[in-house]
C-alpha cells in the first residue's frame, strides 16, 4: 500500500519536474542568446573582436545544448505516458538532434578558436553549424507544447502562446538561412570578422526570442 502511494505521488509530481526542466532550458537558452548578442556588439565596437566572437560562439553552443537536453527530457516523459501515435515525433526528434549536435559542435569550434587555432575559419564554420541547427530545430518548443496538448496533459494553447511560437519559429528559419549565408561568405574571406560578428548577433537574437517563447508557454 505504501509502495503504491509513493508511486502515485511520483507520477503526480513527475510532470511538474519535467516542466521545470524545460523551463530551465528555455531560460538558459534566452540567457545564452542575450549574452552572445552583447558580446557580438562589443566585438563590432572594436573591443577584442576575435575573443568576443569565440566566447559568443561557446555561449550559443551551450545554450542550444542545454535546450536540447531539456526538450529531450520532456519529450521522453510525453512518450512514456502517451498511448497514441504522435505524428510530430519524428520532426521533434530531428529538432532535438540538430540542437544537440549543433550545440556540441559550436562549443568545440568556439573553444578551439579561443585557443587561437585558425579562429576565423573555425568561427565561420561555427556560424554555418549554428544556422543549420536553428533551421532544423525551428519550432521545437512549440511542437513540444502541441504534443502535450494532444496527450491531454496541458490546456489548449492560447492565441498569445501560438503567436509567440510561430514568431520564434519564423525568426529561427530566417536567421538560420542568414547565418548559413554569412558563414559561407566569411569562409570565402569577405569581411570575415564583421560577418561573423553580425551572424553571432543575429543568431543570439533568434535564440533569445526562442528561449523567451519557450519560457512563456
Amino acid at each position: 500500500m505504501v509502495t503504491e502511494t509513493v508511486h502515485e505521488n511520483f507520477l503526480t509530481h513527475e510532470p511538474d519536474a519535467t516542466m521545470s526542466i524545460v523551463a530551465g532550458g528555455s531560460v538558459a537558452e534566452a540567457v545564452g542568446g542575450i549574452g552572445a548578442a552583447v558580446l557580438a556588439i562589443l566585438g563590432l565596437s572594436g573591443l577584442l573582436p576575435e575573443e568576443m566572437a569565440a566566447i559568443a560562439t561557446i555561449a550559443l553552443g551551450a545554450a542550444l545544448l542545454l535546450e536540447s537536453i531539456a526538450i529531450a527530457t520532456r519529450f521522453s516523459d510525453l512518450l512514456h505516458r502517451s498511448e497514441r501515435n504522435l505524428s510530430d515525433a519524428a520532426k521533434l526528434g530531428l529538432g532535438m538532434g540538430a540542437e544537440f549536435l549543433g550545440g556540441v559542435a559550436a562549443g568545440i569550434l568556439g573553444l578551439l578558436a579561443l585557443l587561437g587555432i585558425v579562429p576565423m575559419v573555425l568561427m565561420a564554420i561555427a556560424i554555418i553549424v549554428l544556422g543549420t541547427s536553428l533551421l532544423l530545430s525551428s519550432g521545437a518548443t512549440y511542437r513540444l507544447d502541441s504534443l502535450a496538448t494532444k496527450v491531454n496533459e496541458k490546456k489548449i494553447l492560447t492565441g498569445a502562446q501560438v503567436l509567440a511560437g510561430v514568431a520564434a519559429s519564423g525568426s529561427q528559419v530566417l536567421v538560420g538561412i542568414a547565418g548559413i549565408a554569412l558563414g559561407i561568405l566569411g569562409l570565402v574571406g569577405i569581411s570575415s570578422m564583421i560577418l561573423i560578428l553580425v551572424g553571432l548577433l543575429s543568431i543570439g537574437a533568434a535564440v533569445l526570442i526562442s528561449g523567451s517563447a519557450g519560457s512563456s508557454t
